[in-house]
């Protein structure tokens, strides 16, 4: 199954001055789409081009077949009008989605404890 999610960037997270780390790895805190905030892993290649902003496209494929953990790398940056219409697409879908209203949680009587002795 291949499967991807698409997030606006809000913070990139490389070494440097205002991040001390133990690797040479970049990280960036994304918003997606349904309104979720995760740190995701970027790909090497777009380690130095990602920024503040940007709609990234997600790699959410399972890790292996046996393993079925997503990969969760930011795999593509896309840039101008694809960006804000596949943004904006996604945005819509989710204001349109169904909206389930959470139950009341109902409460249950436990019979009262008898001594038995």
């Amino acid at each position: 199954m291949v499967y991807y999610h698409i997030g606006r960037v809000i913070e990139v997270l490389r070494p440097g001055k205002d991040v001390v780390s133990a690797d040479t790895s970049t990280q960036a805190v994304v918003e997606t789409w349904d309104e979720n905030v995760i740190t995701f892993e970027v790909a090497r290649k777009l380690a130095s081009k990602i920024k503040p902003g940007d709609i990234v496209l997600i790699d959410y494929t399972p890790i292996s077949s046996k393993v079925v953990m997503p990969k969760m790398v930011i795999t593509k940056i896309i840039k101008g009008k694809k960006a804000e219409t596949i943004w904006e697409e996604y945005k819509e879908y989710f204001r349109r989605r169904p909206r389930v209203k959470p139950s009341t949680p109902k409460v249950v009587q436990r019979p009262k404890p008898t001594y038995v002795g």
